[in-house]
């Protein structure tokens, strides 16, 4: 039986981004689902259930970033997993009012949708500029590692969809697992505000906010999320030590 860290990167992201906290637990098996060229919103989940459906695990830990939180929170609900940790997450993205607080409104991700077949550069451009306070824009480098995903435009588009669709709001009042929630404080794509609803929903979820932090706390203070990540493992293995046998 292995322990196991199955990695869920956010729209368009690269797997790359998660390198810096990966290196920090090396007793793991790591997995990271390839999204790359997915052409329907629904392959999303099925391609992170194929590769749970294949693993014997004593321990299962979900790290989950933004689409891949949503992505993480319905795995959680339907399989056993030992921890969750969701990274700028929210449990419903679109919101039908202009509230960024709530979440986006479906007009906006059918344009970006729109106009990523004619200029699929410019709108990835704004989007990770988005993602980022001024201070992470200024730390070179990072912006073009963050940018440099190689998601095909229709898996792009197909994630916008699922994004544009997808509600787990329905089953957080079942959900038993440990959770972690990480937001920073100035995420423009999914709103503090998000995060902080989204852990006063998960029954027991520890909620970790990250001052002056965009939307991937993860790639810019990797110290932060990972030592917070290590307490979860250590607190599961001190749960599961005091196990009967």
């Amino acid at each position: 039986m292995r322990k196991v860290m199955l990695w869920l990167t956010g729209w368009g992201m690269p797997d790359c981004s998660w390198n810096a906290i990966r290196s920090r637990f090396p007793s793991y098996q790591h997995i990271i689902p390839i999204y790359s060229d997915v052409t329907d919103s629904s392959q999303f989940y099925e391609r992170v259930e194929e590769e749970v459906r294949s693993l014997a695990v004593q321990e299962m830990i979900v790290v989950g970033w933004s689409l891949g939180g949503m992505l993480g929170l319905r795995l959680a609900a339907q399989y056993p997993v030992s921890g969750l940790v969701l990274i700028g997450t929210t449990a419903r993205f679109t919101c039908e009012q202009h509230d960024l607080r709530k979440g986006w409104h479906p007009v906006v991700l059918q344009r970006m949708k729109r106009q990523l077949s004619v200029a699929r550069g410019r709108v990835l451009d704004a989007f990770v500029e988005q993602m980022l306070t001024p201070g992470e824009r200024e730390q070179t480098g990072l912006h073009e590692r963050l940018n440099s995903q190689k998601w095909s435009t229709a898996a792009l588009i197909a994630g916008l969809t699922y994004l544009e669709e997808e509600d787990c709001r329905p089953f957080l009042s079942t959900l038993t697992t440990p959770t972690l929630v990480i937001h920073g404080t100035e995420d423009a794509i999914c709103s503090f505000a998000a995060g902080e609803e989204l852990a006063s929903s998960l029954t027991g979820a520890h909620f970790v906010q990250i001052p002056d932090c965009g939307h991937a706390p993860h790639v810019f203070v990797p110290e932060i999320v990972g030592e917070s990540l290590k307490r979860m493992v250590e607190q599961l293995a001190k749960v599961g030590n005091q196990q009967p046998i």
